[in-house]
């Protein structure tokens, strides 16, 4: 069977735009003379839809895009993700997250989402119903087994630990599938492409059947789906591998021999690089901004953060502001002047220190003479911010936070202040990690100045500032980090195995103390397995840890 497999970019709720979109491959998939064309999961109206699957308005919207995808279809077969409803029990949302197959003008089988997860990012369960049935349907000769994306991730000849009792893909095979097709939204983070392969490899070999796994591309807000659809042969072989953080059509002919493909997943750098520039140029797009704005310190950080605005939105239209203070460093504006250089963007340079002198001298009798702390620090955070979001409203400029995931842990940054941004662009990226894509960037040529990477970091926000003032050296704070946000291991665990449980409880404590400025944080672009935002939930008021 000539397989036809469309990864598609799609906009949640814009069930007209990815109509079209869906129609268009469908008629190179007829060009291409192959048998059937397959979309992604939810497809019709863009993953994860979230509460807009709570409307009765958009609901019918969406039936009414199918039965026309439906009249549109013809021989070749056409199956895409979308949302079908059922009430016939009365029992439940009534609500399924489906894969619907076309052909001849009509819809012609319907196979809904057995497996309805409810971990991490997905919360699914809040929307829709399990499959009452799994069936194959023959379709040109072939026995089509369908599943759609979670529902091929519970093998248990892969998996020691399962989620769920039922597997789905077992009875598609005990009804004599002859061929597996699985629909995907299935979210990015560094690593997950190489457990796709090895999982799906594994059931291909075991069960000596083919499989087109058809994946979506793009960013939906913080989540990045990268694509790199996987066609395996009856021998467990990889023979076709779409591309990565970009759309793709090809065809997959299970009738023809094909050599195996070895490499699916590049290094770290280069994945996460390409992750963060697709999240941040889709959700520009999709937001329509045109412009983004950085806040350039001079730091390793806001650096980073240029360069990625500046691969996602073009040189032109990326514009950074310093704000020195009487506490900046002159090597900080002549680094900064450098990468402006060599990114050729335009910048501006406004000092805030007459308005912040302005405050101190407003706030002088309310303070009565008390010692300057954490609180003079923030106001010059504030003002900057105060700063670029005015820029961002008079120019329409997307504005980019530039904290990384080190310091959003445990709280080293201002509130209404560097936390200001519609976006946290590094906001999953650990402090060392940051470290490690400078240097990937400079690998050939020098583009963020040396000066930079090597200085030691600091806010400058008093005299003589460095981070480590207040925080563990990085690479012992990111190790404690990854155990307790990604391992999701506790003070005994992480202090048998590092030691130092006076640092330990310290940073945890830190972590927990700052849940309040991560609720209030800008969207943070996911490329770990955990991320902030609503993959993470965790109470601001609690009494766990005292």
């Amino acid at each position: 069977m000539k397989i036809a497999v469309c990864q598609i970019n799609t906009v949640i709720g814009d069930l007209e735009g990815n109509k079209n979109k869906i129609l268009d491959y469908y008629k190179k998939a007829i060009n291409a003379n192959a048998d059937i064309a397959v979309f992604p999961e939810l497809s019709v109206c863009g993953y994860p839809p979230l509460d807009l699957v709570e409307k009765n308005e958009f609901r019918e919207a969406v039936t009414k895009i199918n039965e026309e995808l439906a009249s549109e279809s013809g021989d070749v077969g056409l199956l895409f993700g979308t949302i079908t409803e059922d009430y016939e029990d009365n029992i439940g949302t009534g609500v399924y997250n489906s894969a619907m197959l076309c052909y001849n003008g009509k819809i012609q089988f319907v196979q809904p989402k057995t497996l309805i997860p409810n971990y991490d990012v997905f919360d699914e369960v809040r929307y829709f119903e399990s499959a009452k049935e799994v069936h194959t349907h023959k379709f040109k000769n072939e026995m089509l087994g369908i599943s759609v994306c979670e529902d091929i991730w519970n093998d248990a000849d892969y998996w020691k630990d399962r989620l769920y009792e039922v597997d789905p893909i077992e009875i598609l095979i005990k009804k004599e599938a002859s061929l597996l097709i699985n629909i995907s939204a299935s979210p990015y983070s560094y690593g997950r492409r190489t457990t796709r392969y090895n999982m799906l490899s594994v059931l291909t070999k075991n069960e000596k059947l083919p499989l087109a796994y058809v994946s979506c591309v793009g960013a939906q807000t913080d989540l990045i789906f990268d694509g790199g659809s996987m066609c395996f042969n009856e021998k467990g072989e990889l023979v076709m591998l779409g591309k990565t953080y970009k759309e793709d059509f090809f065809i997959f002919d299970t009738g023809k021999s094909l050599s195996p493909l070895n490499k699916y997943e590049k290094r770290f750098e280069e994945e996460v690089l390409s992750a963060l520039i697709l999240g941040l140029k889709d959700y520009a797009n999709k937001t329509k901004f045109t412009k983004a704005i950085v806040g350039l310190s001079g730091g390793i950080d806001s650096a980073l953060v240029t360069y990625i605005a500046v691969q996602a939105f073009g040189k032109e239209n990326v514009h950074v502001l310093l704000m020195p203070s009487e506490y900046s460093s002159k090597g900080s504006i002549e680094h900064s002047k450098k990468l402006i250089n060599n990114l050729g963007i335009s910048w501006h340079n406004v000092t805030i220190q007459p308005v912040f002198e302005k405050i101190l001298e407003q706030l002088n009798p309310l303070f009565e003479n008390l010692p300057p702390d954490v609180t003079e620090e923030n106001i010059q955070a504030r003002i900057r911010g105060i700063y670029l979001m005015s820029m961002s409203n008079k120019f329409n400029y997307l504005l980019c936070a530039t904290g990384n995931k080190s310091e959003m842990a445990v709280g080293y940054a201002t509130l209404y202040g560097d936390m200001c941004g519609a976006l946290a662009v590094i906001g999953d990226v650990y402090k060392t990690q940051v470290y490690k894509l400078a240097n990937y960037i400079n690998r050939n040529n020098e583009i963020i100045p040396e000066e930079i990477i090597k200085k030691p970091p600091s806010a400058e926000l008093r005299p003589g500032q460095t981070d480590q003032d207040s925080l563990p050296p990085y690479e012992l704070l990111d190790k404690i980090l990854w155990m307790y946000l990604e391992d999701s291991k506790e003070f005994n665990e992480i202090t048998e195995e590092i030691g130092k449980p006076e640092v330990v409880l310290k940073v945890l404590k830190m972590v927990d103390r700052n849940e309040f400025k991560r609720k209030q944080a800008a969207p943070v672009l996911r490329v770990t397995n955990k991320a902030f935002g609503y993959g993470r939930r965790f109470p601001i008021v609690q009494g766990w840890r005292k």
